[in-house]
């Protein structure tokens, strides 16, 4: 997997506030018609197939309160997103506009059923002809692809502080990539406000590359 020529990429597609919501077809279309990378989140439904959806709940992007597993797909598809006539995508149906076009960089949410969700997304990206990497700030996910999908260019989505994990000890290990030991992933993602030079040089030396989210500015 080669980014270079691809500075940038578009965190859940190139959206806005008015009618093109994030993790959105409109949003993926931008991406291919500027020609940038794409970043995007997946998800499962309740009967086991993987959308494109950041939140673990719907209720952000949908005003419903269910969780996105609590849902079957039929019942997924018929939810709007902010109000517009967009709706939740499947990982497919991306896979079928973006072809290989532009690069993505796709997060896996942090699921404790992850190892239903891991086979489903391998089956998919062993047929997929484009360029992709995965990613996941859960190092069980990161782990699970050293094991079992070798091939796949894996990543750790790190942060200082992870506003999802409870435990203190658990989030300064997170934040340190404490996981990294065992699960030996090639390239980190971490949150660009957290991060200095020290560790940037660390991560190069290991042979990593570094990414970092989300920049909004242009400084």
């Amino acid at each position: 997997m080669n980014f270079e020529g691809y500075k940038f990429v578009a965190h859940r597609g190139l959206f806005n506030k008015e009618n093109i919501p994030e993790n959105s077809i409109k949003a993926f279309e931008l991406c291919v018609q500027k020609g940038y990378a794409i970043e995007l989140d997946v998800n499962m439904t309740k009967d086991g197939y993987l959308v494109v959806f950041h939140d673990t709940n719907l209720k952000r992007m949908t005003g419903i309160k269910y969780n996105v597993s609590d849902l079957n797909l039929n019942e997924i598809k018929k939810l709007k997103l902010l109000g517009t006539e967009n709706r939740i995508p499947t990982l497919e149906d991306v896979f079928l506009l973006v072809d290989g076009k532009v690069p993505l960089m796709i997060e896996i949410k942090r699921n404790d059923k992850f190892e239903a969700l891991m086979p489903k997304l391998i089956s998919m990206l062993d047929k997929y002809k484009g360029e992709y990497v995965v990613k996941s700030f859960d190092p069980r996910i990161v782990y699970w692809l050293k094991k079992k999908a070798p091939h796949i260019i894996r990543g750790q989505l790190a942060a200082k502080n992870i506003r999802e994990v409870k435990s203190r000890i658990m989030k300064f290990l997170l934040g340190k990539m404490f996981f990294n030991i065992f699960t030996k992933p090639h390239f980190i993602s971490y949150q660009y406000t957290n991060i200095n030079d020290k560790m940037y040089k660390k991560q190069k030396r290991k042979g990593r590359k570094v990414a970092v989210w989300t920049v909004k500015s242009k400084d």
